[in-house]
């Protein structure tokens, strides 16, 4: 089991294995199933996540069951292709499949959970911008869970990934940081552009979710967010 993404990186780096592998690898060890197996598991994620994305895209907008959310995935998605979004049709068209997934998620539906299901948007809305631009093969985005899995897993073991304990920062804050490595590996980065890519997504929201309570803004600040980053 990796301690810290610091090990995790020296060691993809040492073995000329991507992170995705060595997931894979530390998968088959802890849980005592074969590779072909572990593979499948991920693939039926990978399904969940597109199938959500789907749903919360359609014409048959998706609400809650109190009615207070939904429908903004395809008012995005109509916007998207109808105007020019001054973000860009790709950032426009990650921010949509991942409003999609929670949409799905609000309304009791089937979502994967990456790391948690209030920031179960982030990793499908990133895969499937990349899928668009970089015509992903299956493994690719197979692989892609595996990437951003390995290092979710350090984080939700060094530090937190839920929102009541972390602030906002460890939970979507942790999703963002997990797609941030992974996009890097699948577009062909190295393990150390990876670490990079995650540290800089999850600096990017310290300090920046808060909430107001009694007249004041509460910071929900976890120091232990960023210190899995360097933790030997």
């Amino acid at each position: 089991m990796y301690q810290s993404i610091k090990e995790l990186i020296d060691t993809a780096t040492e073995t000329n294995k991507p992170v995705s592998e060595l997931m894979i690898e530390q998968e088959i060890e802890t849980s005592g199933m074969s590779r072909e197996v572990i593979w499948a598991k991920m693939e039926r994620n990978l399904k969940v996540m597109e199938e959500a994305v789907k749903r919360g895209k359609s014409g048959e907008v998706v609400h809650s069951p109190t009615g207070l959310t939904g429908g903004e995935a395809v008012k995005i998605k109509h916007y998207a292709e109808t105007h020019q979004p001054l973000s860009g049709k790709a950032m426009m068209g990650a921010v949509g499949d991942a409003i999609a997934t929670n949409e799905v998620n609000a309304a009791i539906g089937i979502i994967c959970a990456t790391p948690t299901a209030g920031s179960s948007g982030t990793m499908p809305g990133v895969l499937m911008m990349l899928d668009h631009r970089l015509h992903l093969t299956h493994e690719q985005k197979v692989r892609f869970l595996f990437a951003g899995g390995a290092y979710g897993l350090i984080i939700a073991n060094k530090a937190c990934i839920a929102g009541t304990s972390g602030g906002c920062q460890a939970e979507v804050g942790s999703a963002s940081g997990m797609a941030a490595a992974a996009a890097v590996e699948t577009a062909g980065g190295t393990p150390e552009q990876c670490g990079h890519a995650l540290a800089i997504a999850l600096a990017n929201l310290m300090g920046r979710s808060v909430t107001w309570s009694l007249g004041w803004w509460k910071c929900h600040v976890s120091s232990g967010t960023l210190s899995v980053l360097e933790t030997p």
